[in-house]
Protein backbone atom coordinates (compact mmCIF):
# COMPACT_ATOMS: atom_id res chain seq x y z
CA UNK A 1 0.00 0.00 0.00
CA UNK A 2 1.99 3.60 -1.66
CA UNK A 3 -0.76 5.69 -2.08
CA UNK A 4 -3.58 6.81 -0.76
CA UNK A 5 -6.27 8.88 -2.57
CA UNK A 6 -8.72 11.20 -0.51
CA UNK A 7 -11.19 12.92 -2.25
CA UNK A 8 -12.34 16.33 -0.16
CA UNK A 9 -15.12 19.09 -0.96
CA UNK A 10 -13.98 20.20 2.64
CA UNK A 11 -17.36 19.67 4.40
CA UNK A 12 -17.68 17.56 7.56
CA UNK A 13 -18.33 14.47 6.12
CA UNK A 14 -15.21 14.74 4.22
CA UNK A 15 -12.70 16.19 6.39
CA UNK A 16 -13.72 12.99 8.98
CA UNK A 17 -12.40 10.78 5.76
CA UNK A 18 -9.75 12.82 5.87
CA UNK A 19 -8.31 12.07 9.27
CA UNK A 20 -9.81 8.22 8.93
CA UNK A 21 -7.69 8.22 5.88
CA UNK A 22 -4.75 9.88 6.99
CA UNK A 23 -4.27 7.41 10.08
CA UNK A 24 -4.51 4.31 7.63
CA UNK A 25 -1.48 5.97 5.65
CA UNK A 26 0.35 6.13 9.16
CA UNK A 27 -0.52 2.34 9.56
CA UNK A 28 0.56 1.14 6.24
CA UNK A 29 3.79 4.39 5.63
CA UNK A 30 1.77 5.62 2.46
CA UNK A 31 1.95 8.69 0.61
CA UNK A 32 -1.45 10.81 0.57
CA UNK A 33 -2.58 12.92 -2.42
CA UNK A 34 -5.42 15.01 -1.46
CA UNK A 35 -8.15 15.65 -4.33
CA UNK A 36 -10.65 18.47 -5.04
CA UNK A 37 -12.88 19.09 -7.96
CA UNK A 38 -13.56 22.49 -8.41
CA UNK A 39 -16.64 23.80 -10.43
CA UNK A 40 -17.03 24.16 -14.49
CA UNK A 41 -18.15 27.90 -14.04
CA UNK A 42 -21.61 28.66 -16.20
CA UNK A 43 -20.73 30.59 -19.67
CA UNK A 44 -21.72 34.05 -19.85
CA UNK A 45 -22.50 33.92 -23.44
CA UNK A 46 -21.95 37.40 -24.30
CA UNK A 47 -18.40 37.65 -22.92
CA UNK A 48 -17.71 34.02 -22.21
CA UNK A 49 -16.08 32.61 -18.88
CA UNK A 50 -13.17 34.94 -17.83
CA UNK A 51 -9.65 33.96 -17.65
CA UNK A 52 -10.26 36.04 -13.53
CA UNK A 53 -12.52 33.74 -12.47
CA UNK A 54 -11.29 30.64 -13.57
CA UNK A 55 -7.60 31.72 -12.07
CA UNK A 56 -9.82 32.62 -8.73
CA UNK A 57 -11.59 28.92 -8.41
CA UNK A 58 -8.52 27.46 -9.00
CA UNK A 59 -6.49 29.41 -6.25
CA UNK A 60 -9.17 28.80 -4.26
CA UNK A 61 -9.02 25.01 -4.42
CA UNK A 62 -4.79 24.87 -4.47
CA UNK A 63 -5.01 27.26 -1.04
CA UNK A 64 -7.99 25.07 0.60
CA UNK A 65 -5.83 22.07 -0.15
CA UNK A 66 -2.84 23.47 1.37
CA UNK A 67 -4.49 24.48 4.13
CA UNK A 68 -5.59 20.93 4.76
CA UNK A 69 -2.24 19.84 3.87
CA UNK A 70 -0.82 21.70 7.42
CA UNK A 71 -2.76 20.06 9.91
CA UNK A 72 -0.43 17.31 8.97
CA UNK A 73 2.78 18.32 8.76
CA UNK A 74 4.48 15.10 9.76
CA UNK A 75 2.84 13.16 6.63
CA UNK A 76 3.93 12.67 2.92
CA UNK A 77 1.12 14.48 1.14
CA UNK A 78 0.59 15.84 -2.30
CA UNK A 79 -2.30 17.94 -3.70
CA UNK A 80 -4.18 17.40 -6.92
CA UNK A 81 -6.47 20.24 -7.93
CA UNK A 82 -8.61 20.06 -11.21
CA UNK A 83 -11.40 21.62 -12.39
CA UNK A 84 -14.47 18.91 -13.46
CA UNK A 85 -17.14 16.82 -12.31
CA UNK A 86 -15.59 14.72 -9.02
CA UNK A 87 -15.75 11.41 -10.55
CA UNK A 88 -13.45 12.78 -13.50
CA UNK A 89 -11.47 14.29 -11.49
CA UNK A 90 -10.71 11.39 -9.21
CA UNK A 91 -9.90 9.57 -12.08
CA UNK A 92 -7.36 11.43 -13.08
CA UNK A 93 -5.77 11.53 -10.25
CA UNK A 94 -6.02 7.99 -9.45
CA UNK A 95 -4.34 7.25 -12.69
CA UNK A 96 -1.79 9.94 -12.33
CA UNK A 97 -0.80 8.41 -8.95
CA UNK A 98 -1.49 5.10 -9.62
CA UNK A 99 -3.81 5.22 -6.13
CA UNK A 100 -3.54 1.82 -3.88
CA UNK A 101 -6.43 2.86 -2.10
CA UNK A 102 -9.45 5.90 -2.13
CA UNK A 103 -11.00 6.90 0.98
CA UNK A 104 -13.61 8.64 0.75
CA UNK A 105 -16.73 10.24 3.44
CA UNK A 106 -20.57 9.72 3.10
CA UNK A 107 -23.08 12.08 4.63
CA UNK A 108 -25.70 10.11 6.38
CA UNK A 109 -28.96 10.79 9.03
CA UNK A 110 -29.03 9.31 12.57
CA UNK A 111 -25.32 7.77 11.21
CA UNK A 112 -26.23 5.67 8.95
CA UNK A 113 -25.69 5.45 5.02
CA UNK A 114 -29.35 7.59 4.45
CA UNK A 115 -27.76 9.57 1.60
CA UNK A 116 -25.48 7.72 -0.73
CA UNK A 117 -27.85 7.16 -3.55
CA UNK A 118 -26.02 8.49 -6.61
CA UNK A 119 -23.08 9.96 -4.32
CA UNK A 120 -19.84 10.56 -5.96
CA UNK A 121 -18.52 8.05 -3.11
CA UNK A 122 -20.98 5.19 -4.54
CA UNK A 123 -20.23 6.31 -8.70
CA UNK A 124 -16.42 6.30 -7.52
CA UNK A 125 -16.86 2.67 -5.48
CA UNK A 126 -19.03 1.43 -8.51
CA UNK A 127 -16.88 2.60 -11.87
CA UNK A 128 -13.04 2.96 -10.76
CA UNK A 129 -11.25 -0.55 -10.37
CA UNK A 130 -8.96 0.65 -6.99
CA UNK A 131 -10.44 -0.37 -3.44
CA UNK A 132 -12.29 2.30 -2.20
CA UNK A 133 -13.29 2.87 1.76
CA UNK A 134 -16.65 4.46 2.05
CA UNK A 135 -16.64 6.25 5.54
CA UNK A 136 -19.23 7.07 7.01
CA UNK A 137 -19.66 10.73 8.92
CA UNK A 138 -19.46 10.06 12.57
CA UNK A 139 -17.20 6.91 12.04
CA UNK A 140 -13.85 8.06 14.18
CA UNK A 141 -10.67 5.35 13.01
CA UNK A 142 -9.46 2.27 15.10
CA UNK A 143 -7.21 -0.35 14.07
CA UNK A 144 -8.69 -2.88 12.06
CA UNK A 145 -9.01 -6.55 13.10
CA UNK A 146 -11.64 -8.25 11.49
CA UNK A 147 -13.39 -7.25 8.08
CA UNK A 148 -16.48 -9.14 7.14
CA UNK A 149 -16.80 -10.02 3.35
CA UNK A 150 -20.16 -10.19 2.33
CA UNK A 151 -20.01 -11.86 -0.92
CA UNK A 152 -22.27 -14.14 -3.32
CA UNK A 153 -21.67 -17.82 -3.40
CA UNK A 154 -22.96 -18.22 -7.03
CA UNK A 155 -20.27 -15.87 -8.38
CA UNK A 156 -17.61 -15.82 -5.94
CA UNK A 157 -15.47 -19.00 -7.88
CA UNK A 158 -15.89 -17.49 -11.50
CA UNK A 159 -14.00 -14.06 -10.17
CA UNK A 160 -10.86 -12.75 -8.39
CA UNK A 161 -12.66 -11.55 -5.45
CA UNK A 162 -12.02 -13.81 -3.24
CA UNK A 163 -7.86 -13.11 -4.03
CA UNK A 164 -8.48 -9.72 -3.72
CA UNK A 165 -10.05 -10.06 -0.19
CA UNK A 166 -6.91 -12.13 0.90
CA UNK A 167 -4.42 -10.09 0.00
CA UNK A 168 -6.29 -6.83 1.10
CA UNK A 169 -6.87 -8.91 4.53
CA UNK A 170 -3.57 -10.13 4.52
CA UNK A 171 -2.18 -6.48 3.89
CA UNK A 172 -3.89 -5.25 7.24
CA UNK A 173 -2.76 -8.24 9.11
CA UNK A 174 -6.71 -8.53 9.88
CA UNK A 175 -8.83 -11.76 10.05
CA UNK A 176 -11.12 -12.08 7.11
CA UNK A 177 -14.93 -13.31 8.04
CA UNK A 178 -16.63 -14.67 4.64
CA UNK A 179 -20.36 -13.88 5.26
CA UNK A 180 -23.24 -15.34 2.90
CA UNK A 181 -27.08 -14.23 2.79
CA UNK A 182 -29.22 -16.88 1.76
CA UNK A 183 -32.62 -18.16 2.16
CA UNK A 184 -31.92 -21.75 0.55
CA UNK A 185 -31.01 -25.19 2.53
CA UNK A 186 -27.28 -26.03 2.24
CA UNK A 187 -26.56 -28.24 -1.09
CA UNK A 188 -23.36 -30.34 -2.46
CA UNK A 189 -22.63 -26.65 -4.27
CA UNK A 190 -22.85 -24.73 -1.37
CA UNK A 191 -20.53 -27.04 0.17
CA UNK A 192 -18.16 -27.11 -2.39
CA UNK A 193 -18.18 -23.37 -2.70
CA UNK A 194 -16.67 -23.43 1.17
CA UNK A 195 -14.45 -26.24 0.57
CA UNK A 196 -12.80 -23.65 -2.79
CA UNK A 197 -13.21 -20.78 0.29
CA UNK A 198 -11.29 -22.83 2.70
CA UNK A 199 -8.44 -23.98 0.48
CA UNK A 200 -8.10 -20.82 -1.14
CA UNK A 201 -8.21 -18.51 2.37
CA UNK A 202 -6.09 -21.27 4.51
CA UNK A 203 -3.11 -19.00 4.89
CA UNK A 204 -4.71 -16.54 6.89
CA UNK A 205 -6.92 -16.59 9.70
CA UNK A 206 -10.95 -17.09 8.51
CA UNK A 207 -14.41 -17.95 9.03
CA UNK A 208 -16.93 -18.78 6.46
CA UNK A 209 -20.95 -17.75 7.36
CA UNK A 210 -24.12 -18.24 5.95
CA UNK A 211 -27.08 -16.27 7.27
CA UNK A 212 -30.97 -17.61 6.47
CA UNK A 213 -32.57 -15.05 5.66
CA UNK A 214 -34.85 -13.72 2.87
CA UNK A 215 -34.03 -10.44 3.42
CA UNK A 216 -30.17 -9.30 2.28
CA UNK A 217 -30.63 -6.19 4.60
CA UNK A 218 -31.61 -8.06 7.75
CA UNK A 219 -29.67 -11.29 6.97
CA UNK A 220 -26.52 -8.51 6.87
CA UNK A 221 -28.16 -6.62 10.45
CA UNK A 222 -28.77 -10.23 12.02
CA UNK A 223 -24.96 -11.06 11.51
CA UNK A 224 -23.31 -8.01 12.59
CA UNK A 225 -25.06 -7.89 15.69
CA UNK A 226 -23.73 -10.80 16.65
CA UNK A 227 -20.25 -10.45 15.22
CA UNK A 228 -17.97 -7.61 16.32
CA UNK A 229 -15.96 -6.39 13.00
CA UNK A 230 -14.35 -3.41 12.04
CA UNK A 231 -15.09 -2.81 8.43
CA UNK A 232 -17.80 -4.44 5.75
CA UNK A 233 -16.12 -5.40 2.52
CA UNK A 234 -18.32 -5.64 -0.45
CA UNK A 235 -17.93 -5.86 -4.26
CA UNK A 236 -19.80 -3.19 -6.31
CA UNK A 237 -20.15 -5.56 -9.88
CA UNK A 238 -23.27 -5.78 -10.73
CA UNK A 239 -26.49 -8.44 -9.46
CA UNK A 240 -24.54 -8.69 -6.22
CA UNK A 241 -24.66 -7.50 -2.75
CA UNK A 242 -23.27 -3.93 -3.32
CA UNK A 243 -26.28 -3.89 -6.12
CA UNK A 244 -28.85 -4.71 -3.48
CA UNK A 245 -27.13 -2.63 -0.56
CA UNK A 246 -27.89 1.03 -2.72
CA UNK A 247 -31.10 0.16 -3.53
CA UNK A 248 -33.16 2.89 -2.13
CA UNK A 249 -35.46 0.44 0.07
CA UNK A 250 -32.29 -1.80 1.26
CA UNK A 251 -30.65 1.20 2.20
CA UNK A 252 -32.95 3.07 3.78
CA UNK A 253 -33.72 0.07 6.19
CA UNK A 254 -29.81 -0.07 6.64
CA UNK A 255 -29.43 3.05 7.40
CA UNK A 256 -29.64 2.96 11.09
CA UNK A 257 -28.78 -0.36 11.33
CA UNK A 258 -25.35 -0.59 9.94
CA UNK A 259 -22.53 1.73 11.06
CA UNK A 260 -19.34 0.74 9.60
CA UNK A 261 -16.85 1.66 7.27
CA UNK A 262 -17.33 -0.05 3.61
CA UNK A 263 -14.36 -1.21 1.63
CA UNK A 264 -15.80 -2.10 -1.93
CA UNK A 265 -13.05 -4.26 -4.26
CA UNK A 266 -13.06 -5.28 -8.08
Amino acid sequence: METILIPTDFSEAANNAVKYGVELAKYFDAKLVFVNAYPIPPANYESGTSFELLNSLKEASEQALESLKSHYPEHRIECFSEMGYPYDVIENAASKYNADLIVMGIVGEAGGLQKVIGSNAIHVARNLKVPCFIIPEEIVYHRIHKIAFACDYDTLEESTLLYVAKCFASICDVELEVVNVDNEEMNKQKLDTEKFIDEKLHTIKHTISVVNNDSISDGITEYLSKHSVDVLMLSPKKHNLFHYLFNENVTKELAFKVRLPLLTIH
